[in-house]
Formats: structure tokens, C-alpha cells, sequence
């Protein structure tokens, strides 16, 4: 962290890299979602917890986004929801999150995305694991610093001691420092200002975006969300709405 720059300059910089180390991981995570979409499968999106979930929410059922997502809620984990000191219990059970994904009936030739900055909690870590199981895809989005540098033996890993990263068909890496915070403020002892919700935006449209140039280039039209609040949104929509309707449990 440098005190001397601004949120915005931090934040660019984050993203410039993402994109330039990221892009061919944005490229293969755009082939294999527009593959299963094509084959008639479902991307299941996964925040496997406290602020976490806001990139798996991003997915789901949003104006200028894919249809076929199913959004995994782990509501005993989810801070607005069950409270937050309670959901940060329940993000380090373990078999939690393996309940969860059971119940969203993950299949073979699904891809489950694993949002996750640290990467290592139960709930984290489970997700993964019971996706591969159930024989999903699994791509991984986290930052590799909280994976590489938090102690084998701490408190808060999975009981595997396992990283994100090595688990997951493919990592995406937001480069999430430890503590995630990145303005540090003279007399203050503290960072603040989190950027994770900033880079995971950014990750979540990208792969949208590759996805939808992967289904285009195969000849097959993307299925996309349009805004309810344009003329024609409604009628639009219809007919995703009744052919996921049954398929997708949040919808």
C-alpha cells in the first residue's frame, strides 16, 4: 500500500492487472460456461459467505447477464441475514456448505463458481470439494495473497488445511491483499477502504463477456437477461422465465 495514492489509483491499478494476467483465464472460464450453457447445463454461483456473496449475487437474475445461473445461498452464512457474527460462525463449520450445494442439486456438466477472497474457511473449501464430487466444473475466484500467507495451523482454515486455489478445475486471481483494505490514513492505525467488491465486479464481467462472445462464435445466441424496466423487458424474459423456472430453485 502506498499512502500517498488514491482509492481510484489503486483500484485501477488492480484492475490492469487482473486484466493483464487474468485475460486467458477470463478466455477459458468464457469457453467452458458458453459450452454448458450450450449443452443445457446450469452455472451455479457461490459466496460462501459474509460479503463474498455480493459476486455470486452479481450473476443471478441481472439485466445484462446470463440466464442460466442458479444462485447458491448459504443463508445461515449470509451477514444480512442470519447476522453477522453468527454467519462468520457458521462460514467456519465444517459439512455446512456441503448440505447447501446438496440441496441446489449441482450436477455433472454443471460449472460452479467459488467466490471466495481468503479462500480457505470451511465453507469455502467444502463448496469446492462438493462441487467436484457432484461433477461440476469448478472455477475459483480469490486472492492468492490470504492463500499463501495465512499459517497452516490458523483458526480459520478449513480442517484439510487446503487453499482455493489448488482445489478449484480454475483459479481466477483477484490479487486480494490480507486484510483487503488499501487506504491507509495518517494517525489511524488501521487500512480501510476494501477493494475486493471493485476487482470481483470486474471478474464477474469479464467471464460474462467472454462467455457470451464463446456461444456467439459458435453460432448459438447467449441467453441474456433484459432490463424488466424497458419497453419489451417483459416479454423478453418470458420465455427464459418459464423454460428455468423449475430448474433454477431461486427464480
Amino acid at each position: 500500500m502506498n499512502p500517498q495514492k488514491s482509492f481510484l489509483e489503486i483500484c485501477i491499478e488492480f484492475l490492469q492487472k487482473i486484466e493483464q494476467e487474468q485475460a486467458e483465464n477470463f478466455e477459458k472460464a468464457g469457453q467452458v460456461i458458453g459450452d454448458a450453457i450450450m449443452a443445457g447445463k446450469l452455472v451455479h454461483v457461490v459466496g460462501t459467505g459474509g460479503h463474498t456473496c455480493l459476486p455470486a449475487y452479481d450473476m443471478f437474475y441481472r439485466a445484462g447477464g446470463l440466464v442460466p445461473v442458479s444462485l447458491i445461498i448459504p443463508i445461515g452464512a449470509l451477514y444480512g441475514a442470519s447476522g453477522a457474527l453468527h454467519g462468520m460462525r457458521i462460514e467456519r463449520c465444517p459439512g455446512y456448505m456441503n448440505r447447501v450445494v446438496d440441496y441446489y442439486r449441482v450436477e455433472p456438466g454443471d460449472v460452479a463458481i467459488i467466490f471466495n477472497n481468503i479462500g480457505v474457511n470451511a465453507a469455502t473449501i467444502d463448496a469446492a470439494l462438493e462441487c467436484k464430487a457432484k461433477g461440476a466444473y469448478t472455477i475459483g475466484v480469490g486472492g492468492s495473497p490470504w492463500q499463501k500467507e495465512i499459517p497452516l495451523d490458523h483458526h480459520t482454515r478449513h480442517p484439510s488445511k487446503k487453499n482455493l486455489m489448488d482445489i478449484v478445475d480454475l483459479f481466477i486471481d483477484d490479487y486480494n491483499p490480507v486484510g483487503d483494505a488499501v487506504i491507509e490514513l495518517e494517525g489511524f492505525d488501521r487500512p480501510i477502504a476494501p477493494i475486493s467488491q471493485m476487482t470481483d465486479s470486474y471478474i464477474v464481467r469479464r467471464i460474462e463477456i467472454e462467455a457470451c462472445k464463446y456461444m456467439l462464435g459458435k453460432g448459438f445466441k447467449p441467453p441474456v437477461w433484459m432490463s424488466a424496466n424497458r419497453v419489451g423487458g417483459d416479454e423478453a424474459n418470458a420465455r427464459y422465465q418459464e423454460e428455468y423456472y423449475h430448474r433454477i430453485k431461486n427464480l
